[in-house]
């Protein structure tokens, strides 16, 4: 190899070490700040939430495919595997940002990781309905997500106006 391929190839390798270095401090800085914390967390649910919607869709026949459903109980599954406490750091509560989740949930965190490690079964049964087609035990799989998801946010989430 040349000199110069030489050199560029190690600007090149400099550069992209720095980039990884720089990002990682970057993600761990923000990974710190409660504001950002609650913002991930939020897309985080959207994802969820999305996902539940387009399976939702599908069931009610509005429009969304059996394609759309799939992908839709894949955002769910994949959320729900996620670790709790990466997704519910603490120093989240109402009062950070526009966070709806209340101090209650680090309080009885016992009781809120029971609720989490409820989801994942759930979604992995949503998941298997959608790919049997059958529309009916898609809507019982759903059904039973919801119930799941909605018993934390009862007891854990500031009511939506």
């Amino acid at each position: 190899m040349s000199n110069r391929v030489v050199n560029v190839l190690a600007a090149a390798s400099v550069a992209g070490l720095m980039f990884a270095l720089f990002g990682m401090s970057a993600g761990t800085a923000g990974a710190a700040d409660p504001a950002w914390q609650v913002k991930d967390r939020q897309q985080t649910m959207k994802k969820l939430g999305g996902g539940v919607g387009a399976v939702a869709k599908y069931v009610k026949n509005e429009g969304a495919t059996l394609e759309d459903a799939a992908k839709g109980a894949e955002a769910v599954l994949a959320v729900s595997r996620m670790d709790p406490k990466a997704i519910f750091p603490e120093g989240t509560a109402v009062g950070v940002t526009d966070s709806a989740a209340k101090p209650e949930l680090w309080k009885n965190w016992a009781e809120a990781q029971r609720y989490w490690s409820a989801v994942q079964p759930a979604a992995e049964k949503l998941d298997a309905a959608v790919k049997s087609g059958d529309r009916t035990q898609i809507a019982q799989a759903l059904g039973a997500t919801t119930k799941t998801c909605g018993s934390c946010h009862e007891d854990f989430r500031v009511k939506k106006n």
